[in-house]
């Protein structure tokens, strides 16, 4: 569990994105649950309404990411370093290994592989931060380990 004073390191667009799904979270998410537990509280008898259940299980997961999302955004410390020399939060590198391949290296909140964004705090983010062009770099993953050279920084 996090501690609710712990910094939380992301981009600026991280922290849009964040205060995007508060937004939404707290207003039509909200709202649509709130409808649904009326809906199912006037069918009655809710012992054995499932659909009752399922609202009550889905406002309090809704609520506890609104409380996580509060805290990353209280917490929130947007990363402007822009120097190119070591690999940082928001930067874009290029690997060269057996093939060649980019990664975004970003927040845990932005984090999505499927779109070459890996969080700092992953496999990959963990052993490209702090290197420079040129460093060898390994990456232990389920396949075994992977060599690659840094070869930029964007």
């Amino acid at each position: 569990m996090r501690d609710d004073n712990e910094v939380y390191y992301t981009t600026k667009e991280g922290l849009e994105k964040m205060k995007e799904e508060l937004k939404e979270r707290e207003t039509t998410i909200k709202e649509r649950i709130t409808n649904t537990l009326s809906e199912c509280r006037s069918q009655g008898d809710l012992r054995e309404n499932d659909g009752y259940s399922m609202a009550i299980e889905n406002q309090n997961i809704n609520e506890e990411r609104i409380m996580e999302l509060k805290n990353k955004i209280k917490n929130a410390v947007v990363i402007k370093d822009k120097k190119k020399s070591v690999v940082g939060l928001g930067d874009t590198v290029t690997l060269k290994g057996n093939k060649k391949v980019k990664y975004e290296i970003t927040s845990e909140e932005e984090a999505n592989p499927l779109e070459g964004k890996v969080s700092h705090s992953s496999p990959v983010g963990l052993a490209v931060m702090g290197k420079k062009v040129g460093d060898k770099i390994t990456i232990n993953t389920p396949a075994g380990t992977k060599e690659y050279t840094l070869e930029a920084i964007a």
